[in-house]
């Protein structure tokens, strides 16, 4: 991909300028111009939707990666926050008091305790007995062996 300004010159961002719009609204300048090749399936896809939509394609590009960036950060900003639950990832817990670990298999999926990787429903799992606290740990089969 390229970026170009608007005044057609390769090189170093500029900064963006706010601009008032309408009902005093503050919009971020758009001066920055992204350039990508895609296969032609995918362009007239992309033109098709924007002519349903009534919008030119570039406006329906633009809100796509919007959409498609912020759709990813709030995936990171859960996923932190599931594992943060879940007790965290290894470095931050003491397996020393753990008695030993049940072979289970998830009926649901999870997040591991020790690497913080997915366990899939249905995905072999261990179940801590005798854990610090009396809190349940789960944990996936490789690190099972690394522990």
């Amino acid at each position: 991909m390229a970026t170009k300004n608007q005044k057609g010159g390769k090189g170093k961002p500029g900064k963006s300028k706010a601009v008032t719009r309408g009902a005093g609204k503050v919009r971020e300048r758009k001066d920055h111009v992204l350039q990508t090749r895609v296969p032609l399936s995918t362009y007239k896809e992309l033109v098709e939707q924007a002519q349903r939509l009534r919008v030119p394609v570039s406006n329906l590009v633009r809100n796509i990666l919007e959409d498609s960036l912020n759709l990813v950060e709030n995936i990171v900003d859960g996923s932190i926050e599931i594992v943060s639950a879940l007790g965290g990832k290894a470095s931050e817990q003491d397996f020393s008091a753990v008695l030993g670990w049940q072979p289970m298999i998830a009926n649901k999926s999870m997040v591991c305790g020790h690497c913080g990787g997915k366990i899939a429903k249905g995905g072999e799992a261990f179940l801590s007995v005798g854990a610090p606290g009396g809190r349940t740990i789960v944990i996936c089969g490789e690190c099972r062996c690394d522990l």
